[in-house]
C-alpha cells in the first residue's frame, strides 16, 4: 500500500522571536516494513541533517532573524508492507529500552495494575495488556500535554496515544520487557486520526512487534515509523528553544491519504 503524507505545522508567537533553535524528526527512512519513495522537508532558515542517537533523521533547524510565525511541512510518499507482522531492526543494542525515564515511571498504583492484567509477557499477554489499558485510560484529546508523565496520566485515567504509550512502557519495563517508543504517523480512514501518532514496540525473539494502544493495532501495516526513542523526549516530531516570543499557539494538520 502506498500512502502520501502532508503534515503541516505552524508556530505563532505572542511577540516577536529573536532567534530559534528547532530540532526535527519527521523524515522517515528505508526500513524492514516501509519504503521511502520521496520526502521533503520545507523549512525556513539553515538546516543541518544527521543521525541521533537513536539513528532517526534528526534536522537542526537556525533561525537568527526576527519571526513570528514558523511554518514546517514535510510531505512525501511511502510504501508500506500491508501485511507486515514485525519489523527487523537491529540499529540498537536492546538494553537501551529496558531501562524507565522520567516520562516512563512506574509507580504503586501502576504496579498494582500490572499485577491484575499482565497475565504472561508473550505477544498475546502483552495485547491483553493493550486493552486494559486502553479500557482504564479512554483517549480524550486535550486531557494532557507533552509534558504529562505516564503517573499523572494513569491517575487521570485518560490520555491520548503519548500517554497510552507512556503508561504501556513503564508498566512492561517494569517486568523486564524490551519496549521502546514510536513516533510517526497512521493511516485511517476516521478523520479524527488525522495527526501524527505514536505508539509502542516490544522486541519479542528478535522482532519488534506494534502495539497502538490507542487504536488497539497491533501489526504496522498501517503505521509510518519516523523516530523510535525511550519516550516521547527522545523522538518527538518537533523540539526546540527560542529567544523571546511570549506565549505561543500551534495549529496542525496531518493528512495521510491512499495514493
Amino acid at each position: 500500500m502506498k500512502l502520501l503524507v502532508n503534515h503541516q505545522t505552524i508556530y505563532r508567537y505572542e511577540r516577536m522571536v529573536n532567534r530559534s533553535i528547532q530540532y526535527l524528526r519527521m523524515s522517515p527512512q528505508t526500513m524492514a516494513h516501509q519504503r521511502v519513495l520521496n520526502w521533503q522537508l520545507a523549512v525556513p532558515g539553515k538546516t543541518i541533517i544527521q543521525s541521533d542517537g537513536f539513528g532517526n533523521i534528526w534536522t537542526t533547524l537556525s533561525l537568527d532573524q526576527p519571526h513570528q510565525e514558523l511554518y514546517l511541512l514535510a510531505q512525501g510518499e511511502i510504501e508500506i508492507d500491508d501485511h507486515a507482522e514485525s519489523i527487523r531492526d537491529d540499529r540498537h543494542p536492546p538494553e537501551l529500552f529496558l531501562h524507565s525515564t522520567q516520562m516512563t515511571q512506574s509507580d504503586e498504583a501502576m504496579r498494582d495494575f500490572t499485577r491484575l492484567h499482565l497475565k504472561s509477557l508473550d505477544r498475546s499477554g502483552l495485547i491483553a495488556f493493550a486493552e486494559a489499558i486502553a479500557a482504564k485510560m479512554p483517549y480524550t484529546s486535550g486531557s494532557t500535554d507533552v509534558s504529562t508523565t505516564a503517573s499523572e496520566a494513569f491517575k487521570l485515567e485518560s490520555g491520548v496515544c503519548q500517554d497510552h504509550t507512556h503508561v504501556f512502557l513503564a508498566c512492561v519495563r517494569d517486568h523486564g520487557v524490551v519496549a521502546r517508543y514510536v513516533s510517526g504517523y497512521l493511516y485511517s480512514s476516521i478523520s479524527s486520526h488525522m495527526a501524527s501518532h505514536a505508539w509502542a514496540e516490544v522486541l519479542l525473539d528478535g522482532y519488534w512487534y506494534c502495539f497502538d494502544i490507542s487504536n488497539q493495532l497491533f501489526t504496522p501495516t498501517r503505521h509510518i515509523q519516523t523516530a523510535v526513542g525511550r519516550d516521547y523526549l527522545d523522538a518527538a516530531p518537533v523540539r526546540g528553544v527560542r529567544q523571546g516570543g511570549g506565549k505561543e499557539s500551534l495549529s496542525a494538520l496531518v493528512q495521510v491519504l491512499v495514493s
